[in-house]
């Protein structure tokens, strides 16, 4: 135990020095032919706007170009000419008469001298690690090329995850698995690259606990997994829905586990415990390395935001845990979900009825399935401002509880092949 605490904690340690390192680095990339592709990408953010729906004012289909608009504003801000300076404080730019992101972003990129009254905001408590991808694209593509290969990209993972899965566990598993990818939303997280990180997050952890969980399992080193997801959820994320790159690969492992009821509980906990740790670990060695090198106090401005967004208090919205909760679900749980996840019981019914599955009941990874379809409900109660606030995006926690609960319905069966 005491090793494995030295290694975590040293990997938290090497992983914000990486860290630093790299976002440094993107932040010495010349960024003129950034701002041409910006430039070349504003009519169609004026056109959309700040959030638009892709399907008649259902809340799950929202995009978030304000967000996208902001992260390309830090990646093309001109800064101070003092790469660990600008790398920790990631300033954008804003004017007082408009809060139009994508007009804010033209506003930079056609000069300051053009329009006075701009500030100069410092949104240094997060590492910003999508740079580390957007910088360089924005060098050789403009913002709706970068939107196809976010296409490309994520199609990619999600047809890795689900191929192995059906490898590894079964069909039943598979389907399990692109239900939780259905309810994300593709579509509107393909759109908005502020929704894409832990999307990434969750299906590389998928891909390594679904690819290497023999030799993990013989080297007892499946916490590695968690800290990592944790850590990279730290470094890449704009506290979106975070908990989703814990909750998904953690039912996957237990889809995937031959553990007794006991081992299997001991072990949830334990590897949320892990990643919640490399998770506030990195984020506050982030205040730590920028505050030291900028001179700004990213400490309070992170402690200060932690605690607002953990607050109740939401100017005129209800901030009343169960309408927070009511609002989420409301906004995930569409008819076409539903229906999928009744569609998907009557095809593991079917599957059973024909042969191709063997009724299992397995009580030793039911109990800490259903366990972890609960952790979204803890979540909107610690974070209630932001998931009532955000709840166009923060209802993607819940495809936590409808993994869960398709799992469940998984659990019950087995693979006669994998007997």
């Amino acid at each position: 135990m005491k090793k494995k605490l030295m290694i975590i904690v040293l990997s938290i340690l090497l992983s914000a020095l990486a860290g630093f390192v790299l976002i440094v680095g993107v932040y010495a990339l010349p960024k003129n032919r950034m701002v041409n592709n910006v430039i070349r990408s504003h009519a169609l953010l004026e056109s959309e706007g700040n959030y638009r729906y892709w399907a008649s004012d259902i809340t799950k289909t929202q995009s978030d170009n304000f967000s996208d608009a902001l992260m390309a504003d830090i990646a093309v801000n001109p800064g101070k000419n003092n790469l660990f300076y600008d790398a920790m404080i990631n300033a954008y730019m804003a004017w007082p008469d408009t809060d139009n992101a994508s007009e804010w972003l033209l506003r930079e990129t056609g000069g300051e001298p053009l329009y006075p009254g701009h500030a100069q905001v410092v949104y240094g408590r997060y590492w910003h690690g999508y740079l580390l991808w957007m910088k360089p694209l924005l060098l050789l593509f403009t913002i709706p090329e970068m939107r196809l290969i976010n296409m490309g990209v994520t199609f990619l993972l999600f047809a890795y995850v689900f191929l192995l899965a059906f490898t590894k566990i079964g069909v039943h598993g598979a389907f399990a698995i692109a239900l939780a990818i259905f309810s994300l939303n593709p579509v509107s997280t393909i759109m908005t690259f502020h929704f894409s990180d832990i999307i990434f997050n969750a299906m590389i952890s998928s891909i390594v606990i679904l690819n290497y969980h023999k030799m993990l399992e013989e080297k007892d080193r499946w916490y590695l997994v968690f800290l990592f997801a944790g850590i990279a959820t730290a470094f890449f994320d704009l506290m979106t829905y975070p908990l989703v790159s814990l909750g998904i690969p953690l039912i996957l492992w237990l889809l995937l586990s031959k553990r007794t009821l006991r081992e299997n509980l001991i072990c949830v906990i334990l590897f949320s415990v892990v990643w919640v740790v490399g998770y506030a670990g990195m984020w506050v060695l982030k205040w730590l390395i920028g505050t030291l090198i900028s001179g700004y106090n990213l400490i309070l401005d992170g402690i200060e935001t932690v605690g607002f967004r953990s607050s109740g208090e939401v100017v005129n919205v209800s901030s009343d845990y169960f309408y927070v909760v009511n609002q989420n679900l409301s906004a995930m749980f569409t008819r076409p979900l539903i229906f999928a996840l009744v569609l998907f019981v009557i095809g593991l019914a079917v599957l059973a009825v024909l042969g191709r599955l063997k009724f299992r009941f397995s009580l030793s990874r039911i109990v800490p399935v259903l366990l972890v379809g609960i952790y979204p409900f803890v979540w909107y109660f610690v974070i209630r401002n932001h998931s009532i606030v955000h709840v166009w995006f923060t209802h993607r926690v819940l495809s936590i509880t409808i993994f869960s609960l398709a799992a469940f319905f998984a659990c019950m069966f087995t693979d006669k092949e994998r007997e």
